[in-house]
């Protein structure tokens, strides 16, 4: 079944010099339990797309569908709930624990009890971000992100800042996680390697978005 549906999407953005189309006319869907790479180099436009589809930024032109309910082009607060987004930078408030961190998702304390356990992230529930390292924070991101059970999991260069060690365990996790928890995904990144992991494979070029 189809979970999210992008219908002729375009985004176009304005400057003092004129203005910039990212992608043009994009059509694409992400089924249930579907695991999605999204490829290519900085600035091709996958940040803009993850953008729309998770509801931070809006399009210029199309429509969306998240199970087959059209959604307004300002749709973040309707799917807060049902999308967990990663971003490139962990985005971890230093003023709170790992526990806290994931808190801020949700207060249902046994979620965040079983997504720790999960994760393996137990013994640092008091740890503060600058008590860990970058591959720690990361699965402290990961397990932020699903611990409310969102249905699509969003993730942005989620190991750009990773050696390649902690950036295979990263994308491994996410794969894993979505099965164990039945949730879609759509990770962007610039490293090609991690195609093979992923279901279907896409990437941005010439303001189309085509499979890889």
């Amino acid at each position: 079944m189809t979970l999210l549906s992008l219908q002729n999407i375009s985004k176009i953005y304005n400057s003092n010099i004129g203005n910039f189309e990212v992608f043009k006319k994009i059509t694409f869907e992400i089924n249930e339990n579907e695991n999605v790479f999204l490829f290519g180099p900085s600035g091709c436009g996958k940040s803009s797309l993850l953008n729309i589809i998770s509801g931070l930024d809006k399009p210029e032109k199309g429509e969306i569908f998240f199970l087959n309910k059209k959604l307004s082009n300002n749709h973040h607060n309707f799917l807060k709930n049902d999308i967990g987004i990663i971003f490139q930078d962990h985005y971890l408030i230093s003023e709170l624990n790992t526990f806290e961190n994931i808190q801020l998702k949700t207060n249902n304390l046994s979620a965040i009890n079983e997504i720790l356990d999960y994760f393996q992230l137990v013994d640092l529930k008091n740890k503060y971000p600058n008590q860990l390292s970058n591959g720690q924070k990361q699965r402290v991101c990961v397990a932020r992100a699903l611990v409310n059970r969102p249905k699509l999991l969003v993730a942005d260069e989620p190991t750009s800042f990773l050696d390649r060690e902690n950036a295979d365990l990263v994308i491994d996790l996410i794969i894993k996680s979505s099965k164990k928890f039945k949730v879609s995904s759509i990770v962007a990144s610039h490293d090609i390697s991690f195609k093979k992991k992923f279901d279907n494979s896409y990437t941005i070029k010439e303001k189309n978005l085509i499979k890889c």
